[in-house]
């Protein structure tokens, strides 16, 4: 029984470590990370990790309506209304494709675009974020700065 009570905070601080490798690794894996997830809070800058990857990242900007969970089909009407842009250290990033509409966890529907973020070697590189927006909740336009930790 005391040696229960000795390997438990053992086993109790290897699941904690293993839930946070499972989820870098889970990024990694897919080279797929959303831009809300990195930006902070209120617009605030922020700063975020990723594991280098040959393949390089794909970043995905999303516009939804704070405190509205959007039908798809609002959303889609919300495409024409919404412009993207993504900058890596003043250096603008090529959009994939065009604007579509994507389901976000239980936050309903947003206009979302895709951009290549290249291989990039270990190091600090600045990432902003830009949207310009018109419809329904008026005009406004938002920016959040990230500093990416390559790892």
């Amino acid at each position: 029984m005391h040696t229960m009570k000795k390997v438990m905070p053992l086993i109790i601080i290897l699941a904690i470590l293993f839930f946070i490798s499972s989820c870098s690794l889970a990024l990694w894996s897919t080279g797929i990370v959303y831009f809300y997830e990195m930006a902070g809070e209120h617009n605030n800058p922020s700063d975020f990790t990723l594991l280098y990857r040959n393949e390089g990242y794909t970043i995905i900007m999303s516009r939804g309506v704070e405190g509205v969970q959007l039908s798809k089909v609002e959303a889609q009407e919300l495409i024409t209304s919404t412009l993207f842009t993504l900058t890596l250290d003043d250096e603008a990033l090529e959009a994939i494709g065009t604007k579509s509409v994507d389901e976000l966890g239980r936050t309903g529907w947003h206009v979302v675009q895709s951009y290549t973020l290249p291989r990039l070697g270990k190091g600090t590189y600045e990432l902003c974020g830009k949207t310009i927006c018109t419809g329904i909740e008026g005009n406004f336009s938002r920016e959040n700065i990230v500093t990416v930790n390559i790892k």
